[in-house]
Parts: structure tokens; sequence; C-alpha cells
């Protein structure tokens, strides 16, 4: 479980290693990678670990990203779990971002 901003910036950095990896070794999307990590994740599919997630962590910039969307919930769990991936996915690709060697601009 993801319980601070320390944690989730280590686990964005692990799925963003383990994407850029299987880039590497497999050719795979590093953001298709990333993303189902997000999905599948824990925090994101269990609704207590979500709002937890939600509760401890910096969520502006998931926060944003729903809005610029349009996401509206139906329902408080619903908008936690939605709030976690978007947090979680947003750091990935920062963690991504600040990695040595890049892929992007490969």
């Amino acid at each position: 479980m993801i319980k601070n901003q320390y944690e989730l910036e280590q686990e964005a950095i692990r799925i963003a290693k383990d994407a850029q990896e299987e880039f590497l070794s497999h050719g795979m999307d590093v953001y298709d990678y990333m993303h189902q990590s997000c999905d599948g994740h824990e925090c994101v599919i269990y609704t207590y670990k979500a709002i937890e997630l939600c509760q401890q962590c910096d969520t502006d910039d998931g926060e944003e990203q729903l809005h610029e969307i349009g996401y509206e919930a139906a329902t408080f769990n619903e908008y936690a779990t939605k709030l976690a991936y978007a947090t979680l996915f947003n750091a990935c690709i920062f963690a991504f971002d600040s990695l040595d060697g890049n892929l992007c601009g490969e």
C-alpha cells in the first residue's frame, strides 16, 4: 500500500524502470506498460487503498488530469479510484521522463 508521497514516488520510479526494461527487451510501448501497471495496481483496484493514497499523497496533478478530460464520478469511491490511478500514472510519467537515457528522443 502507498502510504505517503515518498512511497508514491518510489513506486512510480519502479514502474518507470520496469517500463524502460520492457521497451529495451521486448519493444513494448512504455506508456502502455505504465498504463497497464497503474490500472491494475492495488492502490487503484482496492477502494480503501485508493482513498489512503488520495489522503496521504499530493493529488494535484491527478485532479488536473481528471478535470481536463471532464471526468465526473457517480460516487465517492469511483472518484477515489480514478484519482488514485491518475495520480500514480502522472507520477510514473514524471519518473520516466527523469530517468537517464530517456527513450522518448530515440
